[in-house]
């Protein structure tokens, strides 16, 4: 008879706790008092009249499966407008293909860009980019080209820099272009050399160079020789050009050189319009 009312008893208080639970529908992490059927305050700072100081550091989920962070009654699936300044939603980078994230995905582009998935395609959202960088320069200046050596181009007059730092993303002094960000830049070169004699089977060349290796031809180089090798010397300007591509990562740099044969140093011709580069990111 015993074994039966204890029986009874566990039954009846079950019911009592089933029937608790159905009517509060109300369960609170370190607060007495939900505000939702299920509420955290992860603060533990609620109190019997907390202010929205306090409520910024709860979570709440309602009847309607709505989610509220910072926010004590949310109005849409996942709501973020706390009276704080930290409703904001950090998106990281994703690898998956469009069709696997499913339409409607939102990721971080490692470019600077918020991007969606349509269920086909990653699609850039409709916001103002980076101003992208772009260089243009001239040279009007004479700078002494040693022979048979690779020489940097500096001195650099610059008529265009985009970057958004204080001095650009071109040093005019030094002749050298640091990438803003990752990314593919088209880049051009032309340098001519003052008149003078020019020995037969004479060369110059102009090379683009760039420190990163990993995803490029580092240095690419164009040659033009002047006078052929069976012609006499002549005197005349000398000149060469140099166009490249190359996928830099954020901080690589670029730098603009001249070599030649001539068999004496010659200066870099006075003219800023025979003398100029320009670096346009693509």
């Amino acid at each position: 008879m015993k074994k039966k009312i204890n029986i009874a008893y566990k039954l009846f208080a079950g019911i009592l706790v089933f029937s608790a639970i159905k009517t509060t529908a109300q369960i609170g992490f370190y607060t007495a008092t939900p505000a939702q059927p299920l509420h955290i305050d992860a603060g533990k700072d609620n109190g019997s009249a907390p202010d929205a100081t306090k409520i910024s550091n709860d979570v709440v989920i309602t009847s309607a499966g709505q989610i509220g962070v910072g926010i004590l009654n949310p109005i849409t699936k996942v709501d973020l407008r706390s009276s704080n300044d930290q409703r904001i939603i950090g998106l990281g980078t994703n690898t998956q293909s469009p069709s696997a994230a499913g339409g409607g995905a939102i990721r971080y582009n490692a470019s600077g860009f918020l991007e969606y998935s349509d269920g086909e395609q990653w699609i850039a959202l409709p916001l103002t980019a980076p101003t992208k960088a772009l260089v243009n320069a001239s040279k009007g200046s004479a700078q002494s080209i040693a022979t048979a050596a690779s020489t940097v181009i500096t001195g650099w007059t610059e008529t265009v820099d985009l970057g958004a730092g204080a001095n650009g993303d071109f040093d005019p002094v030094n002749g050298v272009f640091k990438a803003p960000r990752d990314g593919f830049y088209l880049v051009s070169f032309n340098i001519t050399l003052a008149t003078g004699n020019i020995p037969k089977n004479t060369f110059i060349e102009t090379a683009i160079e760039s420190n990163q290796s990993t995803n490029n031809i580092p240095v690419f180089k164009t040659v033009n020789s002047y006078p052929a090798f069976q012609a006499g010397a002549v005197s005349n300007y000398i000149g060469g050009n140099c166009n490249a591509i190359f996928n830099l990562k954020k901080d690589d740099t670029i730098k603009f050189s001249v070599k030649h044969n001539i068999g004496s140093a010659r200066n870099t011709l006075n003219d800023s319009k025979l003398n100029n580069l320009s670096i346009s990111e693509l």
